[in-house]
């Protein structure tokens, strides 16, 4: 029997996280984008550590399509990177708006 095969994953979960995780990217680079490009500094880290909380304007509607499809570890996947960057916002937020 020959092993050299490469083992083929069925695990969707990986594939919403991966989208979960360009979601967040993209949206912490419009946060970027916001500080080095708004003139009021309190309102450039507001938007900055706010990634967190508008990404799920993305991941929400997301979630519901990958459902109704039936790709229930999909949306699994998206819940998850969606609350670790909660969680990560969260903590940018409080280290910055002390």
């Amino acid at each position: 029997m020959d092993n050299d095969s490469p083992v083929e994953t069925n695990d969707k979960s990986v594939y919403g996280c991966v989208w979960g995780v360009l979601i967040q990217l993209g949206f912490f680079v419009l946060g970027l984008w916001g500080v080095f490009y708004m003139p009021n500094g309190r309102l450039q880290v507001v938007v900055c550590s706010s990634w967190g909380i508008t990404q799920w304007i993305v991941i929400v509607p997301l979630i519901i399509r990958e459902r109704a499809k039936g790709e229930r570890r999909v949306a699994q996947g998206l819940i998850i990177t969606g609350c670790v960057g909660l969680l990560l916002s969260s903590a940018c937020a409080g280290l910055f708006l002390r």
